[in-house]
């Protein structure tokens, strides 16, 4: 059979195109901003305007802090999950507070306790979301049997955070999913993400922040036993 090359020349740059497609962009430093909304049970509708439409998660390398802005206060989660460590970096302008906590190991494990613990299958259906090319996979909670419909895509690589980690083993990136936290479910989606640098030290706390133990923390905000 005789090659056409002016066929081949004029198909081989539509290949590489097509596959430029489906090519997953890795993206190790940057910010994802989530829309979030909450699931709130009866006792805790009060609480409900307080709660951020938005959290901004950045991460690079085995780092990322979920920033939280509930107006009085702003508190930025920092997760290394590798190292099982998280704490609590708190800033409350109006009470010129700085609080700056630890969590314990036993601690995290108590709070994860509250959450689901999930298995999930990839389905078939096909769908684009905030420009991604997602599919839908259904988890199902081992504890109660209560299934979710969650959307992965392949199109970006990025570190797992502490507002998708929960729903993050199950073959893509979460862009649209249900994620808990102590208990209370959060509908969440991407709404954009950044390859852009973290600045240094973010992670972690200035000098001017009071170290607290979470007990006291969460004494002090009306939460202790």
């Amino acid at each position: 059979m005789k090659i056409n090359a002016k066929l081949i020349a004029l198909v081989l740059p539509l290949v590489a195109a097509f596959a430029g497609v489906d090519a997953q962009k890795k993206i190790a430093e940057g910010t994802i901003i989530y829309n979030v909304t909450y699931k709130l049970p009866a006792d805790k509708q009060q609480y409900a305007a307080m709660l951020p439409k938005e959290i901004t998660c950045y991460f690079r390398g085995d780092s990322s802090a979920a920033i939280i802005d509930q107006g009085q206060a702003v508190t930025k989660g920092v997760s290394v999950f590798k190292s099982n460590f998280h704490s609590l970096i708190i800033d409350i302008p109006a009470a010129s507070k700085k609080i700056f906590v630890v969590l314990t190991p036993q601690e995290v494990e108590q709070e994860r306790a509250a959450n689901p613990q999930f298995s999930g299958t990839k389905g078939a259906e096909k769908q684009v979301i905030a420009g991604y090319n997602c599919i839908k996979a259904t988890i199902t909670d081992t504890k109660s049997g209560v299934k979710y419909d969650i959307w992965l895509t392949n199109d970006i690589d990025t570190p797992p955070n502490s507002v998708s980690r929960l729903v993050s083993g199950f073959g893509g990136i979460p862009v649209k999913f249900v994620t808990f936290n102590q208990g209370i479910r959060v509908d969440a989606e991407i709404k954009e993400v950044k390859a852009v640098p973290v600045p240094p030290g973010f992670f972690s706390p200035t000098k001017d922040y009071e170290s607290m133990s979470y007990t006291d923390l969460k004494a002090l905000s009306g939460g202790g036993n």
